[in-house]
């Protein structure tokens, strides 16, 4: 296995895995899976077999910088007018899908016997499928969640089918079953560029580029200080979203010069799919217990059944579900990221607004069910 502080070994692993992926993307099968899908399941293996470790400082680098670098320079051309006209649609899939998590987590606890911990596991599960894994720290520390086995169960299964869930929807989005089922306005997902659009390498300059990143850099930088200023470090995302849709809606002429940012972003968010990849515990969720396998399932199906019926009803089309669902059970970087590498250009900040709406509702979500099952913060 290459050593978790080999850092360069580690790298040329990853973006080796990311290359190939890309390439493959090209292909007939590839397109049907997507370069993504084919990258976790890479990773994934590539973990399993011990060819890479689970964790490493390099991991945690791309997670805390690599990021919010990515999205700011996706939003670099957002329209703050046009993305909420046309994408904040997503938060109605969300709310839905929200919802559809809360029920079937109570599904769970009806049908399963999750023994003595049964509000804690609720709690828990409903709080992490609604914005994302933070939610599961939050929660867990609040209803004293601190049985170490039980808890390392929950984690492993929470990390496994949470890897699984982003692959499914990442496939789902290339699906044409769905795409015909939920087509409607489609059109407005892609933003200034056309849905084929792939950068030209040809077509802009290292400065233009520079001018870019700078830009994206200095957005990043004073989102982390105003989040750490006002005591909110865990939402610096929101900053990030907040200034740079600002600055790209009112200095649009100067941003729409600037060429090549989407290329650096698709890169970043190539190697935050490896790592994720990377960190499932195969081994973990297999040994874990099968009722905390049966739970998440459940949750997945009642939360997919109240998103899509939202999508019927609401005429939602099938991008903004895809990024209202993993809002919703992933959290906004993964939602970001997947409309960052689709070229959902309008969906970035919905997704990354609604994901972080659901950090609030999430941990109100998870403490709410414990309590109405019987659980006590005292």
């Amino acid at each position: 296995m290459i050593a978790a502080d080999n850092i360069f070994a580690l790298l040329a692993v990853l973006i080796t895995i990311a290359a190939v992926a890309a390439a493959l993307e090209r292909t007939a099968i590839g397109k049907r899976i997507s370069g993504v899908g084919i990258l976790l399941v890479a990773a994934i293996a590539a973990s399993h077999f011990e060819i890479i470790p689970r964790s490493a400082p390099l991991y945690g680098a791309i997670w805390t910088y690599l990021v919010p670098f990515a999205i700011a320079l996706f939003l670099l051309k957002a329209d703050l007018v046009k993305v909420f006209a046309e994408g904040g649609r997503v938060l109605i899939g969300f709310l839905a899908g929200m919802i559809g998590t809360a029920v079937g987590a109570l599904i769970g606890a009806l049908v399963l016997d999750l023994g003595v911990d049964e509000p804690k596991i609720v709690a828990i599960f409903s709080a992490t499928y609604t914005g994302g894994s933070l939610n599961f720290v939050a929660v867990a520390e609040a209803v004293r969640f601190d049985d170490a086995s039980q808890l390392a169960a929950a984690l492993a299964i929470d990390n496994i089918l949470g890897v699984g869930f982003i692959i499914f929807m990442n496939l789902a989005a290339a699906w044409s079953l769905l795409q015909n089922r939920f087509p409607w306005r489609v059109e407005s997902i892609w933003g200034e560029a056309a849905p084929s659009e792939v950068a030209d390498a040809g077509s802009f300059s290292v400065p233009n580029l520079l001018a870019s990143l700078s830009l994206a850099a200095i957005v990043v930088a004073a989102s982390g200080w105003i989040a750490n200023m006002l005591g909110v470090a865990n939402y610096t995302l929101l900053f990030i979203t907040a200034l740079m849709t600002a600055v790209a809606t009112i200095g649009r002429k100067f941003v729409a010069g600037l060429r090549g940012e989407d290329v650096v972003a698709m890169i970043f968010m190539y190697l935050f799919f490896a790592i994720i990849g990377a960190g499932a515990d195969v081994n973990g969720m297999l040994s874990a217990a099968p009722a905390l396998f049966i739970m998440v399932l459940l949750i997945f199906v009642t939360h997919l059944i109240f998103l899509f019926a939202a999508g019927a009803i609401f005429k939602l089309n099938y991008a903004e579900l895809v990024v209202a669902s993993l809002a919703c059970i992933a959290g906004p970087p993964i939602a970001a990221a997947i409309a960052i590498l689709f070229k959902w250009r309008n969906l970035v900040a919905p997704g990354i607004l609604t994901g972080i709406l659901g950090y609030v509702l999430g941990n109100f979500i998870g403490v709410g069910l414990f309590t109405i099952l019987g659980g006590s913060l005292q």
